[in-house]
């Protein structure tokens, strides 16, 4: 049966496609339901500038089952797009220009697709300044035409890592660096004297001593905002989190909102959700 007043998202990765409901709740926002369902190697493979899609009609098939596991009638929803396909930058805008515009300035001589087919995206980041994001215009449309051809309409389209940065903003958390990971990318947001002060992204290396190599490119963004006081304290959310956790001695639950939601064991590393719930 459909979820009465629910919003569904569905979620793409290089090892999963999963999808939401989310609805009100009694303190806000909450996940109604959430189904996960695996994806074969090499069947999606998150790029700025490739083809993600290579096996699109089993993607098609993950997009129905996940939407079958979690809002069975639902026609319509919001897709969000891995760690990994967009250019992720801070900057100070200046005084009077629009920042969507300015993020487009900064990064385009930098894009690998042509500056007029980029779509850009920014979240508030404090007083004159923003995260953009820029994202080319093919790519979005890749994801889009996959979720239409399992037959759903697509409401809008949000970027993972953004997702996650909004949760972490609105939760006045902890100084120090989160490290947000998607299956084949991450993100690193350093947060110095209660502002985000450095943001970097990186494509993930996965093999042995990920853990130590995570907390040198932490060590590293702290050194960037100024603050050269020793190893910061280092807090990963997002997929494999768990894991790296226990292997590097960090930061043992996620902090800033980035918390799973109840019931549903599968969403526990599932960092965008918590951007969407809080």
């Amino acid at each position: 049966m459909a979820l009465f007043g629910s919003q569904l998202y569905v979620a793409f990765d290089a090892s999963s496609v999963s999808a939401a409901a989310v609805g009100a709740g009694a303190r806000g926002r909450r996940a109604r339901s959430f189904h996960r369902v695996a994806l074969g190697p090499g069947a999606l493979s998150p790029s700025p500038s490739a083809a993600n899609l290579a096996e699109g009609e089993e993607v098609r098939r993950a997009i129905r089952r996940s939407v079958e596991g979690a809002a069975p009638a639902a026609n319509r929803a919001v897709l969000v797009l891995p760690d990994g396909v967009a250019r992720i930058v801070l900057v100070d805008v200046p005084e009077g220009a629009e920042a969507r515009e300015f993020v487009r300035f900064r990064v385009g001589p930098s894009l690998p697709w042509p500056a007029s087919e980029t779509i850009v995206d920014v979240l508030p980041a404090g007083p004159g300044r923003v995260v953009g994001a820029a994202v080319g215009r093919a790519t979005v449309a890749e994801y889009e035409q996959t979720a239409r051809g399992a037959g759903l309409e697509v409401d809008r389209v949000h970027l993972a890592p953004l997702l996650s940065l909004a949760a972490l903003l609105r939760a006045g958390i902890r100084d120090g660096v989160h490290v947000v990971l998607g299956d084949v990318a991450l993100c690193l947001f350093c947060f110095r004297a209660g502002e985000l002060a450095v943001v970097r992204s990186r494509r993930r290396d996965r093999s042995l001593g990920e853990a130590a190599r995570l907390v040198d490119e932490a060590s590293r963004s702290a050194a960037f905002s100024g603050d050269g006081n020793g190893r910061p304290r280092v807090s990963l959310h997002g997929s494999g989190a768990a894991l790296l956790r226990h292997e590097g001695a960090l930061a043992t639950a996620p902090e800033g909102g980035l918390h799973a939601p109840e019931g549903w064991p599968d969403a526990a590393e599932t960092a965008w959700l918590a951007g969407v719930l809080s």
